[in-house]
């Protein structure tokens, strides 16, 4: 009993003690598992309140990788994993949409698109992926495995593989009829069609002068913040993020071999010339694991393709060597083993069969007796058939043909199996007259960067970064120190700095880091560089701010322009009667340019000069328009004629156009973008992958 007292006397110290050990015990796993208790869990990204689970998004990097890989393509992982996570946030918002107006796809409509009367589009992809004859057959392998003598863990993959083809296929479906009804909503009437006709109907011959901005000097005009501040005011919409974005200056240093490696590289392939001629073959280069070669016999013909292996051969005599070419760092040699007169090509009639010796050899027979290739070739017996097959017998993929055909008569049929099921029927159509052969030691080199080049450039850069540790020295004292930077802006979607690959490091650092920050050095010789980042500033407010460099230099030349533009129209405005003389003042040539109010350019005058194009649009013949301020000019123009001989107004032809310019054909593009609107979207991919 006094034990139990005790016991309960320490009651609160030990719920403490408990409640603190588990408490750790939490925080520390949400921690070493790279989040934090009140942090993201498993949701890699959130788009409009709906998540996206880490797991599946991995089963789709996994897939994707893998297919990738079957097509020997090599990607970028980051940028993999953000096209994939893209993927699936456009997913969610179709989703979500195609719930809000109720489209369904029914199970009669899925069966028939699977295995029924539209099963078409199924069967070649089943044929096509698993060589099952159509869909139906596929599904019955995969529900029914004992019928067909297969594994159960076989059945499993493909009742896998089955499933997600009817969710691709039910997905299709959704996409069809949600664009059927998208297309339907965004239609032309008559006044939309008619419109669009007037803007490219009449074609005004315009006459004009224009005196640039460039002729005024720039330091006679004095551009303030508040002239900058009034233009971003105006139109702050127009730059409007998509998510926060973090803008950094980066050195990247590629890792190339130096000066040292390059002479290096010379004098080991000089060396490796003179081994290769002082011993036969290719013994000289036993000890140099550098050079890579390529034995190979090689017809005139393909010789007489490369003109420099052609021109080093000329000269060649058997068991010599020579530089053929250098290509920056890299090299190529050959050396010539032997040169002979052979039968480089063939053409061959070939047949797979499926039947025993004595059916082989009564197809044998036909054929030499003068039935057609194509008429046995329709015999149940063939199972696969080639006429006038082209064989190099230089290929070394041919080289069992080679054998097979080498003494065999032109234009005779032949089997050369003698199993008891199965075979296969050839004959030698045409052998080509002989060519030069010849026995070549191809052999290629390439300079690499020394361990001490690789060192010394890491050095390098890391002790740059030691001795400027805030982002103003990092930019301020690059020049100096030999380096140069680059701008770049980071958000938690970029998959990497600057379009380098393999740099997803650095926006994960970048992502955490604090403004005015230096990052540590990235990269090793897989990337083929050294990186560093220095953080300049955050926009999170939801606006590119006009203290951006790139923005306020923009803004800066549009306050400077308007400043010139109201000089020189106060100094030309009512000085002249016609485009002459408003040239004579600006002392400037005429010119003469075409102009309708549905093109994007202007030819002379440039791109988006809307202002011209909608004063221009109610001109009549003979007006005078201007001084009117341009993008790059203030300009003085004169309709001399307006030609309106186009094709009459055709309201079916100028709806399809409209449909393609401006409705559901153009949106559906921007579909994405459009259904995204202004809803939210949290991407925490940062978070799981550093």
């Amino acid at each position: 009993m006094a034990t139990l007292e005790k016991i309960r006397s320490k009651s609160v110290l030990l719920l403490i003690i408990v409640g603190a050990g588990l408490l750790a015990f939490i925080i520390g796993d949400f921690f070493t598992s790279g989040r934090t208790l009140f942090g993201t869990g498993t949701t890699i990204a959130k788009v409009d309140g709906a998540k996206i689970d880490i797991q599946e998004f991995q089963r789709r990097v996994q897939d994707a990788t893998q297919q990738a890989q079957a097509q020997n393509q090599r990607m970028d992982n980051a940028v993999l994993q953000q096209q994939i996570l893209n993927s699936m946030i456009a997913e969610k918002l179709f989703e979500k949409e195609i719930e809000n107006l109720g489209i369904t796809v029914t199970d009669q409509e899925l069966t028939e698109m699977m295995v029924g009367k539209n099963s078409q589009y199924v069967d070649r992809m089943v044929q096509q992926q698993l060589g099952a004859p159509d869909a139906a057959t596929a599904h019955d392998m995969a529900f029914n495995p004992t019928k067909y003598g297969m594994q159960q863990a076989q059945a499993q993959q493909l009742q896998t593989y089955w499933l997600d083809l009817e969710k691709s296929v039910e997905r299709m479906l959704l996409q069809q009829k949600f664009q059927n009804l998208f297309q339907g909503t965004l239609v032309a009437n008559e006044l939309d069609a008619k419109a669009l006709y007037d803007d490219n109907a009449a074609t005004a011959h315009v006459v004009y002068a224009k005196k640039d901005y460039s002729s005024l000097k720039d330091d006679e005009f004095e551009v303030s913040e508040s002239d900058i501040d009034a233009i971003y005011s105006n139109e702050k919409k127009r730059y409007v993020l998509d998510e926060p974005r973090r803008i950094v200056n980066y050195i990247a240093v590629n890792i190339v071999p130096s000066q040292a490696d390059v002479l290096a590289g010379q004098k080991k392939v000089e060396d490796a010339l003179v081994a290769l001629n002082s011993n036969p073959e290719i013994q000289g280069l036993a000890d140099m694991p550098e050079f890579v070669v390529d034995r190979r016999k090689v017809s005139q013909t393909e010789i007489d393709k490369q003109a420099r292996l052609k021109s080093a051969l000329d000269s060649l005599s058997v068991g010599r060597a020579v530089l053929v070419s250098k290509n920056g760092n890299e090299y190529s040699l050959a050396k010539l083993l032997g040169k002979t007169q052979e039968v480089a090509d063939v053409k061959i009639d070939f047949m797979a069969i499926q039947g025993n010796k004595s059916q082989i050899d009564s197809l044998v027979n036909l054929l030499n007796a003068g039935a057609s290739i194509d008429s046995i070739s329709s015999s149940p017996l063939v199972a696969q058939s080639q006429k006038d097959m082209e064989v190099s017998l230089l290929d070394p993929n041919y080289a069992a043909i080679k054998e097979i055909i080498a003494d065999r008569a032109t234009g005779l049929y032949f089997t050369p199996d003698t199993i008891a099921e199965g075979g296969r029927i050839f004959r030698v159509s045409e052998r080509k007259a002989p060519v030069a052969v010849y026995d070549l030691a191809s052999i290629s080199f390439t300079t690499e960067p020394s361990n001490a080049t690789v060192n010394d450039l890491d050095a390098a850069l890391r002790k740059y970064v030691e001795d400027n540790k805030t982002a103003k020295e990092f930019a301020e004292n690059a020049q100096e120190a030999g380096y140069t930077t680059f701008p770049a802006s980071v958000g938690a979607s970029t998959p990497m700095i600057g379009n380098l690959n393999d740099s997803h490091s650095a926006v994960a650092w970048v992502m955490d880091a604090k403004k005015g920050q230096v990052s540590p050095v990235f990269g090793d010789i897989q990337t083929g560089r050294f990186l560093a980042v220095a953080l300049n500033d955050i926009y999170d407010d939801g606006y590119t701010p006009a203290r951006d460099n790139q923005l306020h230099n923009v803004l800066e030349n549009r306050a400077l322009n308007d400043k010139k533009a109201a000089k020189l129209i106060a100094e030309y405005q009512g000085k002249a009667k016609d485009v002459a003389g408003y040239a004579k003042l600006m002392n400037v040539s005429v010119d003469t340019t075409t102009v309708n109010f549905g093109q994007y350019m202007i030819p002379g005058l440039g791109m988006n000069e809307s202002e011209i194009q909608g004063k221009l649009a109610n001109a009549q013949a003979g007006s005078l328009v201007g001084p009117v301020k341009g993008n790059n000019a203030v300009i003085v123009l004169q309709v001399t004629e307006i030609d309106k001989e186009g094709r009459p107004f055709d309201l079916e032809e100028s709806s399809l156009r409209f449909n393609q310019q401006r409705g559901a054909a153009r949106m559906i593009n921007s579909l994405d973008r459009i259904l995204l609107g202004n809803k939210k979207v949290t991407n925490n991919i940062n978070t799981f992958y550093k």
